[in-house]
């Protein structure tokens, strides 16, 4: 599989390039991967730091980065070229690809299809990040009857998403929650990712690193 990235290889910042609306772009903020990555996909799924992962909705990085902070190997890509990761659309054909996990924010219109394709490519499993309104439906009724989740992770606390952009202090109404499998595992009780994540991963350089740069002031403006 191509595209892996060490840590810290990509600048996401980089060759932005604004996404059509119907992409449902709503960056993931750093501090709710790491706090999957510590509480979920550790000691619960039993990932392991050296296995392959694929983020396969990776916008601007805003989910690779934290995950290549603990895995080793961290492939990412997108349908839309943010400048970030391979551009590649993950419910189209694709090549062997076959890493160890799948674990990603998926646009919500396509999100069951997402959840059938990670489910099929992954190794050992996958987790989707969604919010808990996309836990119903018939659809989704039909996707846990054939492949029933081994785990449903809720944040305690919310976890703020906005179109086009991470808001390093926004808020939020919307709940969610990771939905995992994990193939050969027996289903377990759902579990809550304890409140105080949010201030205690949020980094001092995650604003540079994965927000929105300041606008450059006009030649000839100011004193």
């Amino acid at each position: 599989m191509t595209g892996f990235l060490p840590f810290g290889a990509r600048a996401i910042m980089a060759s932005r390039q604004e996404p059509p609306d119907s992409l449902n772009f709503f960056p993931t903020p750093p501090w709710a991967t790491r706090a999957f990555v510590e509480h979920v996909a550790l000691p619960v799924l039993g990932v392991r730091r050296h296995e392959t992962v694929w983020e396969p909705a990776c916008g601007e990085g805003h989910m690779a980065e934290p995950l290549a902070e603990t895995f080793r190997f961290v492939a990412a890509s997108d349908i839309h070229p943010y400048g970030y990761g391979k551009v590649a659309d993950f419910l189209g054909p694709t090549d062997d690809v076959w890493p160890h996990w799948v674990f990603t924010n998926p646009p919500f219109p396509t999100g069951v299809d997402f959840a059938r394709r990670a489910i099929l490519v992954a190794e050992r499993g996958a987790a989707l990040l969604v919010r808990t309104q996309w836990l119903h439906t018939d659809e989704r009724y039909e996707l846990f009857t054939e492949h029933p989740p081994f785990l449903i992770a809720y944040y305690t606390e919310r976890v703020p998403m906005h179109r086009g952009r991470w808001e390093p202090e926004g808020s939020t109404a919307t709940d969610y929650c990771w939905v995992c499998w994990v193939h050969g595992a027996e289903p377990r009780p759902p579990m809550w990712i304890p409140p105080g994540q949010r201030q205690r991963l949020t980094r001092p350089d995650d604003a540079r690193r994965f927000g929105r740069p300041a606008p450059a002031p006009l030649f000839g403006e100011g004193g």
